[in-house]
């Protein structure tokens, strides 16, 4: 993360720009650390200013930044320029160009890219973890008329992939970093032909982290349409029993075994593992009942005002549990009197959302993006109003 450090830092007067990025406001914690507010065309984001024993740490708020770095690069460098500072460190030189693929090619879509802007025209086809992408272009070629989805959390893998896609000249590729077992509840029901769940980790000994669960394959059914499928390939026998038995508790579907069934593209991986000799295991589940169209639910917002004098008198560091969601109240930063900033983690357990509240001009709004509409958010979204407007 790009930042500098400085020996002695006093504070100007705020809101103030330089050049393009304009410093709005500083909330400050309990614990002293202050978040600065910048906007540079229409992008907001935080600056942290850490006081440390020896020194001041400037740096790019994680939970907020934005792309590319050098708005964040050049928003420290307007700081220390418009504080004088004489620097110990900074890090944000302007470097080469790496060979890395940017966001902005169109390939890559955040989770929100889902809830609006998706165009269900096609069939769609999921692969959740396609690795080398080897499966999931070899399929984007064959089939132009499928609109692929790929899913993946693995940055070097997705570079790949988007790479290769271009080279390909593929247009019915659309890749997400978010994780499948939350991303199922963004997309409607009876709109997917075919998911691939193409040799997923194991997690013997940590089985809560398996993708394949009985809420994973209820949403799955959601999904399919009428004979449409859900692919498991494996090559863990613990894996497939445990996937064969989770199963048995579904009804309205057909299922078909298979052993060391040979597909018309492999992974690196299946190469290797079949040069071992090791057994590959397919579950091919085929969907045979319509789903109910998926009920809707608004991005979630606040529908009145608090006084923050008041929330930060009872705020705590806590953690709100339930079955499938929680909240942790992390932080509370006051901007002044009326004005200020929660820190927050929630949602689902297996993939949480972290986010700022921002109490500002009579407004409280999540910070730097609405939540996503699903059913583990609006549960902790409820958890947040029943202490906000208690």
């Amino acid at each position: 993360m790009p930042n500098i450090q400085t020996k002695r830092l006093e504070l100007i007067e705020f809101p103030t720009s330089y050049q393009e990025y304009n410093y709005e406001y500083i909330g400050t914690s309990s614990r002293g650390e202050k978040l600065l507010f910048t906007t540079h065309k229409g992008k907001s984001f935080f600056l942290q200013i850490i006081q440390r024993e020896a020194d001041f740490l400037i740096k790019g708020d994680k939970l907020s930044r934005v792309s590319p770095v050098s708005i964040t690069q050049n928003a420290l460098d307007g700081f220390s320029k418009l504080h004088n500072l004489e620097l110990t460190f900074s890090n944000i030189q302007s470097k080469p160009e790496n060979n890395r693929l940017k966001d902005d090619l169109g390939v890559l879509k955040n989770a929100y890219h889902f809830t609006k802007d998706f165009n269900y025209d096609k069939e769609i086809w999921i692969e959740v973890g396609f690795g080398s992408g080897r499966h999931l272009l070899h399929q984007a070629s064959e089939n132009p008329h499928i609109q692929f989805i790929g899913l993946e959390i693995h940055r070097p893998s997705i570079e790949q992939v988007i790479k290769q896609s271009k080279l390909q000249n593929l247009d019915n590729i659309i890749i997400s970093d978010f994780d499948a077992r939350v991303f199922m509840q963004l997309i409607n029901s009876n709109s997917v032909g075919k998911i691939f769940v193409h040799f997923p980790v194991p997690w013997d000994k940590k089985p809560h982290r398996r993708v394949i669960s009985k809420a994973f394959i209820t949403e799955s059914l959601r999904l399919l349409k009428m004979d449409g499928t859900l692919e498991l390939r494996t090559d863990s026998e613990k894996y497939f029993a445990y996937s064969f038995e989770t199963l048995q508790e579904f009804d309205k579907y057909d299922i078909q075994i298979r052993k060391n069934h040979d597909l018309p593209v492999s992974s690196k991986y299946e190469d290797r593992w079949k040069k071992q000799e090791k057994n590959i295991y397919d579950i091919i589940l085929t969907n045979q009942e319509l789903s109910a169209d998926k009920t809707t639910t608004d991005f979630l917002t606040f529908d009145k005002n608090v006084n923050f004098s008041g929330v930060k008198k009872r705020f705590s560091n806590h953690i709100i549990r339930g079955d499938d969601f929680f909240v942790h109240f992390e932080d509370i930063y006051e901007i002044d009197a009326n004005s200020g900033i929660i820190k927050l983690s929630l949602g689902a357990y297996e993939k949480c959302e972290h986010k700022y509240l921002l109490f500002k001009d009579n407004k409280i709004q999540y910070f730097p993006s609405v939540l996503l509409p699903i059913e583990q958010n609006f549960k902790s979204h409820q958890k947040i109003k029943e202490f906000l407007y208690v």
